[in-house]
């Protein structure tokens, strides 16, 4: 069973969500996120790739659901999300390998997996060479890992760009009346200090280590992460 974490050195993928899309591209962005709130943009390339999901699975209860040994992270576009690519590509073979689908011929499996391309069971003939009224459950574990590479092919997996986006830390506050009016961040090895609009700002893109708190009110504020030190007391 894979890990459900995505580990580069000691990064770890535990969250994703659905980004903006870059100036000038249809397709959406991906943030993931490392277990200290740490994000890293995906941009460009395929959609599988952005969202390694090499099968192209939408978000459903099969892929979010959290009894599945390769469950999504989180969701863009309406597919779903995995932490790389060898859990995203298990989810895929578990799905095909089922029940299920594994009950259904190719044709109909095609026409189920992406109704909107009416030529995906030409493509597989014409990778797979395999006769469209075979069941899935049918072929043997060589014809199986067939007839998944064709489906990945057909999605393609094409790289683009993946971006760490710096997140900083608060050193200390300024408060006057009680309340806070500035905070100081560690960047780029200096402390420096900008307002409580720029840091909530900051916070709002996952920018700062800092919870962004509605108060019944109508004021926003900002609370430490669970577990981290009060702002008062940080002595910048």
């Amino acid at each position: 069973m894979y890990n459900q974490q995505q580990k580069i050195g000691s990064i770890m993928f535990v969250r994703a969500l659905e980004g903006p899309a870059n100036y000038g591209e249809r397709e959406s962005t991906v943030q993931y996120f490392d277990e200290q709130g740490n994000m890293f943009i995906r941009s460009g390339g395929t959609r599988a790739w952005r969202n390694n999901n090499p099968g192209n699975l939408v978000s459903n209860d099969y892929t979010m659901s959290s009894e599945r040994r390769a469950k999504a992270i989180g969701k863009a576009a309406g597919f779903a999300v995995y932490p790389n690519y060898q859990i995203g590509h298990q989810a895929l073979v578990d799905m095909l390998g089922g029940k299920t689908w594994g009950a259904k011929t190719l044709r109909k499996a095609s026409k189920d997996y992406t109704p909107d391309n009416l030529g995906h069971i030409d493509s597989i003939v014409q990778e797979t060479g395999f006769d469209p009224e075979r069941k899935i459950s049918s072929l043997n574990p060589v014809e199986f890992e067939k007839y998944w590479k064709a489906i990945e092919k057909i999605e393609k997996w094409k790289t683009g760009q993946e971006t760490p986006v710096d997140k900083y830390y608060i050193t200390g506050v300024h408060m006057h009346g009680g309340t806070i009016q500035e905070y100081c961040i560690r960047k780029n090895g200096a402390d420096v200090w900008i307002t409580k609009q720029q840091a909530i700002s900051l916070a709002q893109n996952w920018q700062l280590h800092a919870i962004i708190v509605h108060g019944s009110n109508g004021i926003v504020y900002l609370r430490p992460e669970y577990k981290a030190k009060r702002f008062r007391d940080m002595v910048c």
